[in-house]
């Protein structure tokens, strides 16, 4: 493995070169391991990766909840770009607020999703992008950005 890989909760500090924040869904759906793979020879990136096994509720434990959502934004802040992959149905509510504050903060975003995912028209039209309906779309998007991005 050459590239960088920063797991949730992790320091953020240790991030070199081309930083792209993979956000999005994790269910039933290992999507970031096949974007890892595409880049293996890649020393000059790093990914952040917010994937937890579980999450606080923000009801019970809403110090814990908090300092992850600051970690988030924090990782996003840190990237050069963003990526996201969106599930079936209304799930994804965190993502869609990270992709828009991503969008505000200016970085690059590529969002990607599932045939299934309810609202893409919505989000595509309020967003200003273009949505990928498929990994391998999403791939060619990253692998032409990180071209944009200086060395």
């Amino acid at each position: 493995m050459a590239y960088r890989l920063i797991q949730a909760g992790n320091n953020l500090s240790l991030a070199k070169g081309k930083v792209v924040f993979l956000g999005g869904s994790s269910r039933g759906n290992d999507w970031r391991e096949k974007i890892y793979r595409l880049f293996n020879e890649h020393d000059d990136i790093t990914f952040i990766s917010p994937f937890r096994t579980s999450y606080p509720n923000p009801e019970t434990n809403p110090v814990e909840h908090a300092d992850i959502v600051t970690w988030e934004r924090n990782a996003i802040a840190a990237s050069h770009i963003t990526v996201f992959w969106l599930g079936a149905g209304l799930s994804n509510q965190a993502a869609r607020v990270e992709i828009g504050y991503a969008l505000g903060s200016g970085r690059t975003v590529i969002v990607g999703a599932e045939d299934s995912f309810l609202g893409l028209e919505h989000l595509s039209a309020f967003g200003g992008f273009v949505l990928s309906d498929s990994l391998e779309s999403i791939e060619t998007r990253l692998k032409a950005e990180l071209q944009n991005i200086p060395r």
